[in-house]
């Protein structure tokens, strides 16, 4: 295997981005040479990592179009050669997430000779997001091998012609002080309800009409939605006012200590989407404790304590009620490193054979 293992998560902040920080301190702690390469401005430093901020993104521009040119400019001319002449031939690449220009990063390792392993993180393209089915097409088909974190996933892959593995999906979870998951119970009016509490991205992918619409039937709970709004917001506002849910709203990015301390001082964590792969979002439940109810949809299926029968309210009524209070405290995966290196072990292999 390559002397240097290099992690490419071009985002630097995010579940993508606290997936590959897990990712990475695990390989570390079992002596591997780990290079993380991310946004020049990632959230947080984790001692012990390897980081490299050679992604850089025009955040600052209130315009998208200024925005995603900038970055496109800057991933041109300086990130792109900058992967070519640092990651060296043989050298194992493991490129998280996708985005618009996931194609030219993995052109750019193919040219530098690299062992190529993607994990996509979702097997669908999401609706709206620029160029996503193009650097889905060129994660699946373009590497030597595939990672995903779901039997489902790995199911509906395996006939893509790239061999498939299937991995835990850990996520980094900073402290959390108790006075900020107070803060957050205390602000959603929880104090002397049931929390049934939907973080993250509000997305219409996410389905948080019917989370909505299953909180009108839970008397004597409270429910939250608190994330980025990514274009649903104003939907789920005006069914909240339509059906009068006692449902709280908080919407702008959450830091990674502020989003721990949400999805703590949550009695349930629920995840109503209508599709999926996996969820980051339980992830980082089951890690801190936290039971959860999902809608049935890809693997979710393996990831929540509860999932309901059917994609209707009621269902997913109960399988909150059910799941609450079903938490076993904290989880964390085991051997998260052995199983990595197992999978690019496989790849190298593949790589060879190119």
């Amino acid at each position: 295997m390559s002397e240097r293992i290099h992690l490419i998560e071009a985002g630097g902040r995010g579940g993508v981005f606290q997936h590959s920080i897990a990712v990475a301190s695990a390989l570390s702690n079992a002596g591997c040479k780990v290079i993380l390469h991310t946004a020049r401005d990632f959230e947080i430093y984790v001692p012990g990592i390897n980081f490299c901020g050679c992604f850089r993104w025009g955040r600052v521009s209130g315009n998208r179009v200024v925005r995603q040119a900038l970055t496109a400019a800057r991933l041109v001319s300086k990130t792109l050669p900058h992967l070519a002449r640092d990651i060296k031939p043989g050298e194992i690449v493991y490129v998280q997430g996708s985005f618009g220009l996931t194609p030219e990063v993995v052109r750019a390792l193919r040219f530098a000779r690299s062992t190529i392993v993607c994990s996509p993180h979702n097997t669908f393209a999401r609706v709206g997001a620029p160029g996503a089915s193009r650097a889905l097409r060129t994660a699946l088909t373009a590497s030597d091998r595939v990672l995903v974190f779901s039997a489902s996933d790995r199911e509906r892959l395996e006939h893509c012609g790239v061999p498939v593995g299937l991995v835990p999906l850990v996520q980094w979870v900073p402290p959390v002080p108790d006075h900020l998951t107070e803060k957050w119970r205390a602000e959603l009016a929880a104090k002397e309800r049931p929390l049934a509490l939907l973080p993250g991205q509000v997305r219409f992918d996410k389905n948080p009409d019917l989370f909505v619409r299953a909180m009108v039937l839970l008397h004597g709970w409270t429910g939250a939605v608190v994330g980025e709004d990514k274009g649903a917001a104003e939907s789920v506002d005006r069914l909240i006012a339509e059906t009068g849910a006692r449902i709280e709203t908080r919407y702008g990015y959450l830091d990674m200590e502020n989003f721990a301390a949400l999805v703590r001082a949550a009695d349930v964590v629920v995840a109503p989407y209508e599709v999926a792969s996996q969820s980051g979002v339980l992830s980082v439940a089951h890690i801190l404790g936290v039971p959860t109810a999902a809608t049935p949809a890809g693997g979710l299926v393996e990831q929540a304590t509860v999932v309901a029968n059917s994609f209707e309210p009621s269902a997913l009524a109960e399988a909150i009620k059910v799941a609450h209070g079903r938490g076993k405290g904290e989880r964390l995966e085991t051997e998260v490193a052995a199983r990595y290196l197992t999978e690019f072990a496989a790849a190298t292999e593949i790589s060879a054979r190119r």
